[in-house]
């Protein structure tokens, strides 16, 4: 089910058949010293494939480069502008309703508020095509997670031992006050806001079920 991997014609052959598609938004970001940069993405991507899997939609590459203030200024952190997200994103939707797409569900994995609405933007200015974000920052995980998650935290880290636990450094794993300043959080030595020696693979594995069980029931309300 990953459009890349298809050829136009079967592609061509699938839109006769259902007109949605899968799109998933990570970004390239420090988290801590114990989570690649990947991150983000690494999740997106893993969300939508098993979504994929259980709906029969199709997965579209993921779209690597994301918006945040707050962890601007790590090495390796990789950030566009807010505008430039929508816009680039905006075409990226159009550029699916001319492919011969109705329908593109955006999973992103990363939720700092201005990439939110940056993706959110888009899929209403696009013309051509239904897009939508399935925003799976507003499900409750506080019966599974002992802290407050935020930031390659004890949820994120949780995903990540369950999904790519070759990637995950967990003996370098630093937990960090979560405080803000201003218009944003306050810097912390690590880049982690959060508890993310708490984590388990476990924990992971159920939060990850919840996110693909919440998308999916949102996913066939809106198609039938």
């Amino acid at each position: 089910m990953e459009l890349a991997g298809l050829s136009w014609k079967e592609v061509e052959e699938y839109l006769k058949r259902r007109g949605e598609v899968l799109l998933p938004v990570g970004s390239v970001e420090e988290h801590g010293y114990h989570l690649p940069l990947s991150t983000d993405g690494d999740i997106a991507v893993a969300v939508c494939r098993e979504l994929g899997r259980r709906t029969g939609i199709l997965v579209a590459p993921v779209v690597w480069y994301g918006y945040s203030r707050s962890t601007r200024g790590y090495s390796g952190t990789v950030m566009v502008g807010r505008s430039a997200l929508r816009e680039y994103l905006r075409e990226v939707l159009e550029g699916f309703g001319e492919s011969g797409f109705r329908r593109v569900f955006v999973v992103s994995g990363h939720f700092s508020n201005d990439h939110l609405r940056a993706i959110e933007e888009a899929a209403l200015l696009a013309g051509g095509v239904e897009a939508e974000l399935l925003d799976f920052s507003r499900i409750d995980f506080s019966d599974i997670l002992e802290s407050e998650p935020l930031h390659a935290c004890e949820a994120e880290t949780s995903l990540m031992l369950f999904l790519h636990p070759e990637k995950v450094r967990m003996h370098l794993a630093k937990d960090e006050e979560i405080a803000y300043e201003g218009e944003g959080l306050r810097r912390t030595e690590s880049g982690v806001f959060g508890t993310p020696t708490l984590a388990s693979r476990e924990k992971g594995e159920r939060i990850f079920e919840r996110i693909v069980s919440e998308l999916e029931r949102w996913v066939v309300e809106r198609t039938g």
